[in-house]
């Protein structure tokens, strides 16, 4: 055989090859294994997604600790009776001098008011009844259009017999404090208004005694 067809046979066998190669690679990658071994089954990774939900600790709540002021129930108020002609009583007395200036004020114990009278008029009262051994009547009167002759009369008295138990008289405009020291008993005010705008009876106790006979 000529030299020149040698060559030829041997180019035409590798065209051969790479062409086949070409077409059909899984030939080469089966040829690093021994014959008869399988080929290794092809490797397939999952990756899985982990969903982290954060741990959000609860609010704490906090302890609220009542203060003396939220202990304090909110004072009632006094009104007018509409037929102040049964009471027992229903005049001053004719001298308002004989229950003089107005008393000092208890600066050295701590007071809460527990009921209210607010009126531009006089009348008299509901009935009432206070627990308390110890009590003021601490008030205020306003006469701001005509003060010198603002006048303002009250007396405390038992609705049982009219008997009074104390009274007061502001001329002009002011304040009176007086201290009451009947409890449990029924009472009622008679209260004469002139030329004054209004007036504000605030009826007070030392804050051991509302503790003590607090009802309710």
């Amino acid at each position: 055989m000529e030299k020149g067809d040698l060559l030829t046979l041997v180019v035409g066998v590798v065209l051969v090859l790479v062409i086949a190669v070409v077409a059909n690679p899984h030939y080469l990658s089966g040829l690093s294994l021994a014959p008869g071994t399988p080929s290794p089954a092809p490797v397939v990774t999952t990756v899985s997604t982990v969903t982290v939900t954060p741990i959000i600790p609860p609010t704490p709540v906090p302890t609220v600790t009542p203060t003396p002021e939220a202990t304090i129930a909110p004072p009632y108020r006094i009104f007018y009776n509409s037929s102040p002609f049964t009471y027992p009583r229903f005049k001053m007395p004719d001298n308002m001098r004989t229950f003089g200036a107005g008393d000092l004020a208890l600066r050295s114990r701590e007071m809460v008011t527990f009921a209210f009278i607010n009126e531009t008029r006089g009348g008299l009262t509901q009935k009432f009844r206070v627990p308390y051994p110890v009590w003021v009547l601490n008030t205020t009167v306003i006469a701001n259009r005509t003060p010198q002759y603002g006048n303002f009369q009250m007396v405390l008295c038992y609705a049982n017999n009219g008997t009074v138990i104390d009274g007061e008289e502001i001329l002009n405009r002011g304040s009176m404090y007086r201290v009451v020291e009947t409890s449990g008993a029924e009472v009622y005010m008679i209260i004469t208004t002139a030329y004054i705008d209004s007036y504000q009876i605030d009826l007070e106790t030392p804050r051991d005694y509302y503790s003590r006979y607090k009802t309710g």
